[in-house]
């Protein structure tokens, strides 16, 4: 015969309690620690909103899930002394030769990612700089700020099944030019 303890069942709901509370904050603290990935970010926007081999406006704010004032995209090779110089900031994170992508919040680095654009993987980010166009000078870097965050992204398929995703200014005034 089973008897009823309210005492025992008012410990064992609580525990209950406890336990869903423990799981629902954990999964709640482990989804906003993941990772950033702009690329990713504009993979899926791109997937989903572009058609292939059409350039497609993108307005950089729809990619990011943080606040930002200005986007810089530097080639890659430019040393640090170059790159604080484009972003009017000191950088106390380690830099690498590869191009990257900086995220500027009240005069604080808010994110960076780092590209190369030799990959193996299905889908590769690529930044223009405008190397082959004739007439135009290269692009030392990309100044995009939050009222003008629209940029170009075109998709373009590989026979391989690899794509390529082209990441290119829209208007003259979020670019600055080699000298």
């Amino acid at each position: 015969m089973i008897v009823f303890n309210p005492d025992n069942y008012l410990l064992g709901r609580k525990s209950q309690l406890v336990t869903l509370f423990i799981i629902f904050f954990s999964v709640f603290y482990l989804s906003s620690c993941r990772e950033i990935n702009i690329a990713e970010g504009i993979f899926d926007y791109t997937d989903k909103y572009c058609h292939v081999n059409d350039e497609c406006i993108v307005n950089m704010k729809n990619i990011t899930p943080f606040k930002w004032d200005y986007m810089y995209i530097i080639d890659n090779g430019f040393e640090r002394k170059a790159v604080e110089s484009f972003i009017n900031l000191k950088i106390d994170v380690d830099l690498d030769i590869f191009s990257k992508i900086i995220f500027v919040k009240d005069n604080r680095i808010v994110h960076l990612e780092h590209y190369i654009y030799i990959s193996d993987s299905e889908k590769t980010l690529a930044l223009n700089f405008d190397v082959r166009k004739k007439g135009k000078k290269y692009i030392k870097h990309y100044v995009i700020s939050k009222d003008n965050a629209d940029v170009f992204i075109k998709k373009e398929e590989m026979p391989d099944n690899r794509a390529y995703y082209w990441l290119s200014y829209s208007n003259e005034n979020q670019v600055a030019r080699v000298d």
